[in-house]
């Protein structure tokens, strides 16, 4: 017995020390991510908190080297899927061109931990309006006129709604992992994935997406797909991207453990409340037409948002310019994998938009 004890004394004495260990190094590579994160320079700004957005507490980030550089709101995908504590690993290098503004939509983030039983109305158009508000406030506290729009999978619906609501907020839509049918997209993805496979050999995910069989889907079978084309089957510059997020929630400066978790509790409550509207959500046809450009930057291996779609889409919309960028090696998270390359085509195809007004 005694024996017994003093073995369990030891492997508890184990999991202290390595519990311990493990905490040392979170703390130490937050303290090195913020250091990172520091704005020193003299006409910068390095704001964050919680701001009275729709009649509930939301969480709102702005950030940028040159309060003369353009504004740039982003609306996140997901639904769910905020990205201020991920601005180390996505955002941080456009802070030499650009004001970036980051929100954590309700259901998201630091909003869904600020109050998880208080979010709120949780509808398209509600999130389009508090989108809305965010860009009013960020415009008020950098001195511009209007901002850059950027939206990101689910934020495209978002962005697109608030383009179409508010032009005169905006120089340019920017859409990234656009969504343009959400039956279509899960069709055509379907049909894309099912191809990728076969032509990988992998008779595995072969078999289970046959058994699956073409969408409409259940949210339990939209899972099913969702881990082949995420865990097994990422384009290029996708792969391990999983563990690159999960890194950077655990070493986010100030984001507690209790706040990572609720990260993840947000996106499934975002998911839950909203999977209806994005099985339905089409823009068209027939599209009205937007007041401001519009210039989408996809991933060219993108099968969750069929890239092919996305062209399609934008060839059939009206808008006073239009660009598609494609990126190769990108797919659906081109905009998170690939920041640097997505900052060349911001700079290159949307920054002149803001430049010239």
């Amino acid at each position: 017995m005694q024996i017994a004890l003093a073995v369990v004394a030891a492997a508890l004495g184990v999991l202290v020390v390595v519990a311990l260990g493990a905490a040392g190094y979170r703390a130490w590579r937050q303290l090195r991510v913020a250091a990172r994160l520091e704005i020193r320079t003299p006409n910068g700004i390095d704001e964050s908190g919680l701001q009275r957005i729709g009649g509930i507490e939301q969480w709102v980030s702005i950030r940028g080297r040159d309060l003369a550089n353009p504004v740039i709101v982003i609306a996140h995908g997901g639904p769910g899927s905020g990205l201020s504590p991920l601005i180390a690993e996505t955002t941080l290098g456009w802070e030499r061109h650009f004001t970036v503004v980051h929100w954590d939509q309700r259901g998201a983030g630091r909003t869904f931990s600020r109050a998880k039983a208080g979010q709120g109305e949780m509808t398209l158009a509600r999130i389009a309006e508090d989108g809305l508000e965010v860009t009013a406030y960020a415009l008020e506290r950098t001195g511009h006129a209007k901002a850059i729009l950027l939206g990101g999978s689910w934020g495209t619906v978002v962005a697109v709604a608030m383009a179409r609501r508010r032009p005169d907020l905006f120089h340019v839509l920017v859409g990234a992992g656009q969504v343009v049918d959400g039956a279509r997209n899960e069709a055509v993805g379907y049909e894309a994935l099912l191809a990728r496979v076969r032509a990988a050999g992998d008779a595995r995910s072969e078999a289970q997406l046959v058994k699956l069989g073409p969408p409409p889907w259940t949210i339990k079978q939209t899972m099913v797909e969702r881990r082949i084309l995420i865990g097994r089957h990422p384009p290029p510059n996708e792969r391990g991207m999983n563990g690159r997020v999960l890194m950077g929630l655990a070493t986010a400066p100030g984001f507690s453990l209790r706040q990572m978790i609720d990260w993840f509790g947000g996106a499934d409550f975002s998911l839950t409340a909203l999977v209806a509207t994005i099985g339905v959500y089409h823009d068209g046809p027939p599209y009205a037409p937007f007041a401001v450009p519009f210039v989408i930057i996809q991933g060219a291996d993108d099968i969750q948002t069929p890239t092919s779609l996305a062209a399609e889409y934008l060839d059939a919309v009206d808008a006073p310019a239009k660009r598609f960028i494609s990126l190769p090696g990108g797919g659906h998270m081109a905009m998170v994998a690939m920041p640097e390359t997505f900052l060349q085509a911001l700079l290159r195809e949307v920054r002149p938009f803001a430049m010239a007004a």
